[in-house]
């Protein structure tokens, strides 16, 4: 066996995950009473491995099992590539048992003007087995969505989430734009700086359920002289008071996709983008989370040039969305 190398033989599975179980709970009688197996049995396993591989994993005494040196950079090894296996097996399982595979995906609004349908037609287009099922909500009720399972993914621009158990990708970056009403002193200007803001009061979503959206507007706000003032509204209420007063909201630039009637945005040239996230329950795994993540940044991407305020982009919306 000396010289062999990893071409050289196949290793059987079992004999692994046998390993891995013992390197766990460095005992051959619990390993056994884990895998169901007798001690004999988990013994035996692991000295076929110890021969196949031509390398001692553990070091028995009468009192003890340790893992040699050769035994720790295995067990470490081994473990995020049987992770991952198991992770592939059920993936595998989920698309061989349904006609597709259906991901929830919960979202803010601020991801329902173009992230996730632009993400939807890539997906209906490179995976047609997979689709999404959308769900919106707000910050809080998003990060209580997917702490509790009840949705696959979540995404949003600005999320706070935090947490051992939940994992975040940033996805992409998306401009701000400032919404006014038709009556606002730079409603016609199309495209204004920070500093134009600074003289009106700035909306933003309520820190209560949309702490994400409420930190990044004060971040704004903070970077412009003097700072203006900013008060708390809910979207419907805010949107009344744009018609009626100088106020100012600020939004992703794919608001302009959708702006409600009578209100108009504009590009603001010199604020920093804002980062749209997905972010998951490390206990479950969303299946295809390979493929969606892609998708998603994908989206984000597109388009890379700003648009004209009020010119709207014709999105295919797939049927399923």
């Amino acid at each position: 066996m000396a010289g062999a190398g990893p071409d050289d033989d196949l290793i059987d599975l079992r004999l692994l995950k046998t390993f891995m179980a013992v390197a766990h709970e460095l005992s051959f009688t619990r390993a056994g009473a884990r895998l169901h197996l007798t001690q004999q049995a988990v013994s035996s396993q692991v000295r076929a491995l110890e021969t196949g591989l031509n390398v001692q994993l553990f070091r028995r005494t009468t009192r003890n099992v340790r893992l040699t040196r050769a035994g720790k950079l295995l067990q470490e090894r081994m473990r995020p590539v049987l992770q991952a296996m198991e992770e592939a097996i059920i993936d595998a399982r989920e698309v061989a048992g349904h006609d597709g595979v259906i991901l929830v995906v919960g979202h803010t609004a601020s991801a329902g003007h173009r992230l996730l349908p632009r993400a939807a037609g890539l997906l209906n287009r490179s995976s047609p087995e997979l689709q999404l099922r959308s769900e919106q909500h707000t910050e809080l009720g998003l990060r209580s969505a997917v702490a509790e399972g009840r949705v696959h993914l979540g995404v949003g621009l600005e999320l706070t989430f935090g947490g051992s158990r939940i994992a975040s990708q940033e996805v992409g970056r998306e401009a701000w734009c400032a919404v006014v009403g038709p009556q606002h002193p730079l409603a016609a200007r199309g495209r204004v700086a920070t500093a134009d803001l600074a003289a009106y009061e700035w909306l933003s979503w309520p820190r209560s359920s949309h702490p994400g959206h409420w930190r990044a507007v004060h971040r704004l706000a903070s970077m412009t002289m003097p700072p203006p003032a900013v008060t708390e509204t809910w979207l419907s209420i805010a949107h009344a008071r744009l018609t009626t007063s100088d106020a100012v909201m600020l939004q992703p630039q794919s608001y302009t996709a959708h702006p409600p009637q009578g209100l108009v945005p504009l590009e603001v040239e010199d604020a920093p983008h804002g980062r749209f996230s997905a972010v998951w329950s490390m206990l479950a795994t969303p299946p295809c989370l390979n493929q969606l993540l892609p998708a998603l940044t994908k989206a984000a991407e597109y388009p890379r040039a700003s648009r004209a305020p009020g010119r709207r982009p014709q999105e295919p919306v797939p049927a399923h969305w």
